[in-house]
């Protein structure tokens, strides 16, 4: 069993947009207020079938036997002044399903993740996880990322 990552095409995208509303779900347990359910299945066929396309950003999919068994997304900016970052990568999503954890997918979606980064002209990759996703912190700290900020929130309700 041999894991292959590549870029999606547009006929991944309802796929990956499947996995990206698991994501939706998934956050949207951790924590409904910080979580809003802004996602349709619709909007997310569109969003990653056009990111596809985009000149700063890929989509990587992860294919066990030849079927996409998860996905990554992957934006740079050259400059973001609201995180006071340059040159950086964002590894905005990474999902993959459950019978294919343990797999290497996970950890080969990264190397490609990686790989994108460096071919942006990103001096790093950035990621937000969640504070409840203890599992994939581990996984992220294992890859090599280190904690950099802790975001907070304060519910006005």
């Amino acid at each position: 069993m041999s894991i292959a990552v590549r870029r999606a095409t547009k006929d991944d995208a309802e796929k990956v947009a499947e996995y990206a509303m698991k994501l939706v779900e998934q956050h949207q347990l951790y924590d409904r207020l910080r979580f809003a359910r802004i996602a349709t299945l619709d909007g997310m066929k569109w969003f990653y079938g056009g990111q596809t396309e985009a000149k700063d950003a890929v989509v990587l999919v992860a294919e066990l036997e030849a079927r996409v068994v998860g996905f990554a997304y992957v934006a740079y900016e050259e400059t973001n002044y609201a995180e006071l970052a340059v040159k950086a990568a964002h590894l905005h999503d990474i999902y993959v399903e459950e019978n294919a954890r343990r797999s290497s997918a996970g950890q080969k979606l990264i190397e490609a993740a990686v790989a994108a980064a460096r071919e942006f002209g990103a001096t790093k990759l950035m990621l937000s996880v969640a504070a409840k996703n203890a599992t994939a912190q581990s996984f992220f700290e294992h890859a090599g990322f280190e904690m950099t900020m802790h975001e907070m929130m304060l519910g006005l309700g």
